[in-house]
């Protein structure tokens, strides 16, 4: 049996490289889309999209109101309005 300590090690490592991995697959997916030259109003509903995909999955969405319980989250505020849904 693993002690908890080398377990979070070996389970952040596994994250971490997963992490890397599926950031360049989205890098490359934004370059082949050119979204750096989405009209404005594209790119202010571009996050909030994009969370909604993230947040869609299940693993990240429970471990995140995980995180949420226990205060883990930076607050975040968002002044520009960049993050926005269109209905």
């Amino acid at each position: 049996m693993q002690p908890p300590d080398i377990h979070f090690q070996e389970l952040e490592a596994l994250l971490q490289r997963h992490a890397d991995d599926l950031e360049a697959e989205v890098r490359a997916l934004q370059q082949a889309h050119e979204t750096a030259q989405w009209p404005s109003a594209w790119k202010q509903i571009y996050n909030w999209n994009f969370a909604q995909c993230f947040a869609r999955q299940k693993i990240w969405r429970n471990w995140a109101a995980d995180a949420e319980a226990w205060g883990l989250l930076p607050k975040r505020s968002y002044p520009n309005r960049g993050n926005q849904r269109v209905e």
